[in-house]
């Protein structure tokens, strides 16, 4: 879903967006925190996490709180795993959408991939 969430927001949004499974923002992502940065992290959790996960999140929220750094959170629904990956697309697309909306961005001219294509041999 972050994956997603990246590429949606990439593509409707045009902006730089990082995406990190909960095990490397946990070890190595962790470490780009220590400089200030524009970027604000937003946590996707389920609503039935492992407690070995439920418990990396805490301490990274925690981390995030000590340096005052701002994060979101959005969780699963209930559910079996389709339900909460449909539940998911829809929430985080049309956030992009909704975020493309407020930044005044209209994501249907796609300039950069354009000149690639145009660049191609």
């Amino acid at each position: 879903m972050a994956i997603r969430f990246k590429n949606s927001l990439q593509e409707n949004c045009k902006i730089h967006v990082i995406a990190e499974d909960v095990i490397e923002a946990y070890h190595n992502g962790v470490v780009s925190w220590e400089v200030p940065s524009d970027f604000q992290p937003i946590l996707i959790r389920g609503t039935d996490d492992y407690e070995k996960t439920i418990n990396l999140w805490e301490i990274l929220k925690k981390f995030f709180e000590e340096k005052e750094i701002n994060y979101k959170e959005i969780f699963s629904v209930q559910g079996n795993i389709l339900t909460k990956l449909i539940c998911l697309i829809y929430l985080l697309d049309y956030s992009s959408i909704y975020l493309a909306v407020k930044l005044r961005t209209n994501p249907t001219p796609v300039n950069a991939i354009d000149y690639i294509k145009r660049n191609l041999n």
